[in-house]
C-alpha cells in the first residue's frame, strides 16, 4: 500500500496538469461445524480476545465495521472463524497476541506444499502485513513466519473481501508428517480479521488468469456537488490494474461509464491494454477521455469494468460502482448516514477535521456558505454526547497551494494558505444523540452576518475543531468512495508530531461534514432590462415558463431560489436569444418564489406565486 500511496501523489502530480503444475488438495477446513476438536485457541497477552466461530454471515454473528460487508468467503454462508480485536470497546493494557493453531496435519509424500486461504481484515493502529501472519513449525516450539497480506501496509484500512492469501510453506512442511499452521494477530482495539477456507496444495494453486482493478479514480471532487457548481468539475478516468496470475493477459480493456441511477448511459470511455504480465501491481492506466458533467439535479453512478481476452478466475474486482449527486445546494462528501462509523487521532490532543469544496469557475451567478452540517459521537464514561463543544471553521484556499497540497504549511491549524472566512459555534442540545445529524449557520467573519461570500473558481475548507475536553469526540466517517487527491484533511497528533493530513484518515475515509450554498443576493445591483424575461403563468401551479428575450446570443444561468436564497433549481445556458424555458416544480409548497437569470451585464431576479 506504501507503493500504491507512492503512485496515488504521482497521478495527483500528473493528473492535475511462468508454467505452472496441476495442483492437488489434500487438506481442507471450512469450519462448518466450528473450531476442530484438537485445534489451540489462546491469546498470548492473556487478555482474551481469541478467535471465535460464527455459524453464518446473518447479521450480529460477527462485527460488520463502518462501510464493510459480511464476510465474503465461498463457504461463509455455512460457518467461519474471526477475531474481534474491538471486542473490549476500548484500548487495552498491551496488544492482544490472538493464536489460532491446527492440529498435526500429515504432509507425507508432498515434495511441495501450499496453503490457501480466504480473509477479510481491518486494521486501525497496526498494519496487516506486519501484525496478522501465518506461523507454520512441525514440533510446536520452532516456528517460521510468513506474510499472508503483502503490501497493506497501510493503518486504519480494510482488505477486499475477500482476500486470497496464498503461501508456499515447502521449505517447513514437505515431506513431513506433522504440520503446524497457526494464524497470528496482534493489535490493540483494531477492527476484525474473517478466516475461512483454508486449503493444502501439493502445487502452487494461484491461478492462471487473474487480473483485476485493485484501485480506481472517483472522477468527482465531491460525492454531492450543487448544479450550479458541477458542470466544470471535468471528469477524468483511470484505473490501477494488477496481474496475481501466473500467465500474461492480453487486450485488456478498461472501460470508464457514467450513468443515470436508471442506468442510462450519459458517457463512457474506454481503452485496451494489449499485454499485463504476471506480477504487476498497481499499474495506473488513464483513460484519453474528458466529460464535462453538466447535469441536472440527480443521482447518478460511475461503473468501470476490466475484461481480458482470458476468462477471469476470480471476477469480483473486475467491476466497481460509485454513485455520486447533484443537489440543488448541497455539498458532501458522503452519501447518507446509512453505515457510520467513529474516527479520531490515535495520539489524543485536540484535533480538527475538514472537507475541501470547489467553487465553479464558470457560474454567472454569486453564492454564499448558509450552513455547515456534521455528525459526531462520544463513549458517555468519557464526555456525554450533549456536553459536546466545537467550533466550525470555513477557510480560504490561496491559489497558490497546488493540487496535491504538497506546498502548504500543514503544522499550524490556521494555515499561511488558508484565509479564516467564517465561523460558527457549536453546543450540543440537549436531546442529541450520536452520530444525529447537526446544523450551524456559517457567519462571515469580518461582520457575524449570516452567509459567506464565496469566490468563483476558489477551494474551500469547510473544518470541526475539537479542544479539550472535547478531544475525545469520535467525528462521523462512512468508509466508500477512494479519493485519490486531497478531500477529508485531518489536523492532530500523528507519531509525535501535529500538522494537517490531506488524505485524513484514509483515502476511502469520508467525513460527514456538509456545506450549503445559497445565492448571494436576491436583489439586482446591475438590473439587466425588465424585458430580458418574463414569467407566466403568474401564479403556478407544476409549469413555470419564462420567456427569455435577448437581442444577442448570451450565456446566463437561471437560477429558481426561495425568497431566502435557497437554490431550487438552477441551470447554466449558453447562447440564449429569444426562446421559451420551461420548468416543472410539482414539489414547491403554495408561496412565493423567485426567477433569476444572471450575465456578464447584470442580473433580473422576479418574483412569482405557486398555488396547489
Amino acid at each position: 500500500m506504501k507503493q500504491l500511496l507512492t503512485k496515488i501523489a504521482l497521478f495527483i502530480l500528473l493528473f492535475a496538469g511462468g508454467a505452472i503444475h496441476a495442483q492437488t488438495a489434500f487438506w481442507t477446513e471450512t469450519f462448518n461445524t466450528g473450531i476442530p476438536s484438537g485445534w489451540t485457541n489462546v491469546d498470548a497477552s492473556n487478555q482474551g480476545i481469541i478467535w471465535e466461530w460464527c455459524a453464518n454471515t446473518a447479521p450480529g454473528c460477527a462485527p460488520v465495521f463502518s462501510g464493510q460487508q459480511a464476510f465474503n468467503s465461498a463457504t461463509a454462508a455455512t460457518g467461519f472463524v474471526h477475531v474481534n480485536s474491538d471486542a473490549s470497546n476500548a484500548v487495552l493494557p498491551q496488544p492482544h497476541v490472538s493464536r489460532l493453531t491446527t492440529s498435526a496435519i500429515n504432509c507425507t509424500g508432498k515434495s511441495q506444499v501450499f496453503v490457501q486461504f480466504q480473509s477479510h481484515i481491518g486494521t486501525f493502529d497496526a498494519t496487516a502485513e506486519q501484525s496478522a501472519i501465518l506461523r507454520v513449525s512441525t514440533d510446536l516450539m520452532t516456528w517460521t513466519e510468513k506474510v499472508i497480506f503483502p503490501g497493506l501496509t497501510e493503518q486504519n484500512f480494510f482488505s477486499t473481501n475477500p482476500f486470497f492469501s496464498v503461501a508456499d510453506i515447502s521449505a517447513v512442511a514437505a515431506n513431513k508428517s506433522t504440520v503446524y499452521l497457526q494464524w497470528q494477530w496482534t493489535g490493540n482495539w483494531e477492527y476484525m480479521w474473517d478466516l475461512d477456507d483454508v486449503v493444502l496444495f501439493d502445487a502452487n494453486p494461484t491461478p492462471k488468469h487473474d487480473v483485476g482493478i485493485s484501485l480506481h479514480l472517483f472522477p468527482a471532487s465531491s460525492i454531492a456537488q450543487p448544479e450550479s457548481q458541477i458542470a466544470t468539475d471535468t471528469f477524468g478516468f483511470a484505473g490501477f490494474l494488477s496481474n496475481a496470475g501466473t500467465e500474461t493477459q492480453t487486450n485488456l480493456k478498461l472501460k470508464a461509464v457514467v450513468l443515470t441511477d436508471t442506468d442510462e448511459v450519459i458517457y463512457q470511455d474506454s481503452m485496451i491494454i494489449p499485454a499485463l504480465a504476471p506480477g504487476v501491481e498497481d499499474s495506473l492506466f488513464e483513460l484519453a477521455g474528458r466529460y464535462a458533467p453538466e447535469l441536472p439535479e440527480g443521482a447518478y453512478k460511475i461503473q468501470y469494468s476490466l475484461q481480458a481476452d482470458s476468462t477471469d478466475t476470480r471476477p469480483t474486482d473486475n467491476f466497481t460502482e460509485d454513485p455520486f449527486y447533484v443537489t440543488a445546494g448541497l455539498f458532501s462528501k458522503e452519501d447518507g448516514l446509512g453505515s457510520l462509523g467513529g474516527l479520531r487521532p490515535g495520539d489524543g490532543g485536540d484535533w480538527a477535521v475538514g472537507n475541501l469544496y470547489t467553487m465553479s469557475a464558470g457560474s454567472m451567478d454569486d453564492y454564499v456558505a448558509s450552513t455547515a452540517q456534521f455528525a459526531f459521537a462520544t463513549n458517555s464514561t468519557e464526555l456525554p454526547v450533549a456536553d459536546v463543544e466545537a467550533t466550525v471553521y470555513l477557510f480560504k484556499v490561496d491559489n497558490s497551494v497546488n493540487a496535491n497540497f504538497t506546498n502548504f504549511d500543514d503544522e499550524t491549524f490556521q494555515a499561511a494558505e488558508f484565509e479564516w472566512v467564517g465561523f460558527a459555534n457549536f453546543e450540543a442540545p440537549d436531546t442529541i444523540a450520536n452520530y444525529e445529524l447537526q446544523t450551524v449557520s456559517l457567519l462571515d467573519v469580518d461582520n457575524s452576518l449570516p452567509g459567506v461570500k464565496l469566490d468563483k473558481g476558489t477551494r474551500y475548507l469547510v473544518a470541526v475543531e475539537y479542544v479539550s475536553p472535547n478531544d475525545v469526540v469520535f467525528h462521523a466517517f462512512i468508509e466508500s468512495v477512494d479519493m485519490l487527491f486531497p478531500s477529508t484533511f485531518v489536523y492532530g497528533s500523528n507519531d509525535g508530531t501535529v500538522q494537517w493530513s490531506p488524505f485524513g484518515f484514509g483515502t476511502n475515509e469520508n467525513a460527514v461534514l456538509r456545506m450549503t450554498i445559497s445565492l448571494a443576493t436576491t436583489t439586482d445591483e446591475k438590473p439587466l432590462p425588465e424585458s430580458a424575461f418574463k414569467i407566466f403563468p403568474n401564479p403556478v401551479r407544476e409549469t413555470l415558463n419564462l420567456g427569455v428575450n435577448f437581442e444577442e446570443a448570451t450565456d446566463a444561468t437561471i437560477t429558481i431560489a426561495d425568497l431566502s436564497g435557497r437554490v431550487i433549481v438552477v441551470q447554466d445556458r449558453a447562447s440564449l436569444t429569444k426562446e421559451q424555458l420551461t420548468y416543472s416544480l410539482p414539489q414547491l409548497a403554495s408561496g412565493t418564489y423567485l426567477a433569476r437569470i444572471a450575465t456578464k451585464e447584470g442580473t433580473l431576479t422576479k418574483k412569482f406565486v405557486v398555488q396547489q
